[in-house]
């Protein structure tokens, strides 16, 4: 009787456990997006899809077409609706094309398999050919990428493959250096079936492109550090940035100086993750201050 209490006991241990990794990772996640979420779309933004694989990709534009292209690329979860106060400044619209991209597997991009391939759609190279597919829409181009969070770290691939497309890079709180992109442990938590099982789509799939990170990251590193790119880079990261570790600051002067034409790193000693949101203003000067 002592041991079946025992085995019980641990069994209902074991279920607490996996309830608090199962909440601390829905609680983490979810508060990943202090942004507004529109019901409709603001004036002066509009909406179109183009064909990549079997995806349909959606993104969302506004401003001046005639101008230079800025291309905003979400973290995990996330939308367009990230940067739906980026697309709606009067001023931004004046003096760029902006353009927000639904990655495959959020917001409008989805699949026209009912069961699409998860381990390539979590892969960098399959997220940087979907954004080049929206890029190739405006052929006579050239691009300042703004990427935030998981969407900082796929952007160093999209100027791998489209190099002659891109001619800056703003990488926001971004993991790059593959040892920090580690999974944590209510990640690994998450990824067990009798966790997965009650997490909602969008959260298992967060979780996947996670789970992905320190191979992608890994992948792009080999391909960066063979490379040489003419493009003005430029890392923000918070030195108090709880979801993604603030040394991969130290990483990028180390490894990409000789990587970019022209790069620069700012720690910012008390800022969190949320640069996009929390300090809107010096990333908009910034904006402004890369030359491409």
């Amino acid at each position: 009787m002592i041991a079946v209490n025992l085995q019980l006991s641990r069994s209902k241990l074991g279920s607490y456990w996996l309830g608090l990794a199962c909440i601390f990772f829905c609680v983490e996640t979810i508060f990943a997006q202090p942004y507004e979420v529109y019901d409709q779309r603001p004036p002066g933004i509009e909406s179109a899809y183009v064909q990549f694989s079997e995806q349909r990709v959606h993104y969302t534009y506004s401003g001046d077409q005639t101008k230079r292209g800025l291309l905003f690329i979400h973290g995990t979860p996330g939308s367009w609706q990230a940067f739906g106060d980026y697309l709606s400044d009067r001023e931004l619209q004046n003096e760029y094309f902006m353009v927000a991209v639904d990655r495959p597997g959020w917001g409008a991009s989805v699949s026209k398999s009912a069961k699409p391939d998860v381990a390539e759609m979590v892969s960098f190279d399959f997220q940087a050919r979907a954004i080049d597919a929206v890029m190739s829409r405006y052929p006579d181009k050239r691009w300042l990428i703004l990427g935030h969070s998981l969407g900082a770290s796929i952007a160093p691939k999209v100027a791998l493959i489209a190099p002659e497309k891109v001619g800056g890079l703003l990488l926001l709180a971004g993991s790059q250096k593959p040892a920090l992109g580690g999974a944590r442990w209510y990640n690994l938590a998450a990824s067990m079936m009798v966790i997965k099982w009650m997490l909602p789509s969008n959260l298992k799939y967060s979780n996947d492109e996670i789970m992905a990170l320190r191979r992608e990251l890994a992948s792009t590193e080999n391909k960066l550090m063979q490379t040489q790119l003419n493009a003005d880079v430029v890392v923000i990261q918070g030195m108090k940035d709880r979801l993604v570790s603030p040394k991969n600051a130290a990483y990028a002067k180390d490894k990409w100086q000789s990587v970019f034409s022209k790069l620069r790193v700012i720690e910012l000693p008390e800022a969190g993750h949320f640069l996009p949101w929390k300090h809107s203003e010096l990333v908009r000067a910034t904006i402004r201050e890369i030359e491409y």
